[in-house]
């Protein structure tokens, strides 16, 4: 009887004890991510422009060398300041030119300076902490595609 005993109160203290295990699956707040930048957060900042090509085979690679030092700068107030960098393609050209810019119909993108005289489409293809890459058609000329590569300075 003893053991009966003894072992009703061993198999109870098992259940108590299990009882007040704490459970691992518990619902506990599951933290919330950091919310990722928007857009135009995102495109807000200084580029260094690192390629210019196209979807024309017989010109790739469209991009004069005394424009790959150009930069591009985007403010968060709609404007934006386009530099030649140390090699001017031409020396009369300013050294930079202010404009503007919107980006209300993401990845519609809208980039105007006093140089743009043709009208075009900007489509941003990629957008994140250290690249900016869009597709620029000059509707006017022809419908060349001509990809942009920029990377964060």
């Amino acid at each position: 009887m003893k053991q009966k005993q003894l072992f009703s109160s061993i198999c109870a203290a098992v259940i108590l004890f299990a009882a007040c295990k704490k459970d691992n699956n518990s619902t506990t707040a599951t933290p919330t991510p950091t919310p990722s930048k928007t857009p135009k957060e995102l495109i807000v900042g200084t580029w260094a422009i690192q390629s210019v090509t196209t979807n024309d085979p017989g010109n790739p690679d469209p991009m004069p060398s005394c424009a790959k030092d150009d930069i591009l700068t985007i403010k968060a107030d709609g404007t934006c300041t386009a530099d030649a960098g140390a090699t001017k393609c031409d020396p009369s050209d300013p050294q930079s030119q202010n404009g503007t810019w919107k980006l209300d119909s993401y990845p519609a993108f809208e980039l105007k300076t006093p140089s743009d005289t043709l009208q075009s489409t900007i489509k941003i293809t990629q957008l994140d902490e250290t690249t900016l890459k869009w597709e620029r058609v000059f509707t006017q000329v022809s419908p060349t595609i001509f990809i942009y590569t920029w990377k964060r300075k």
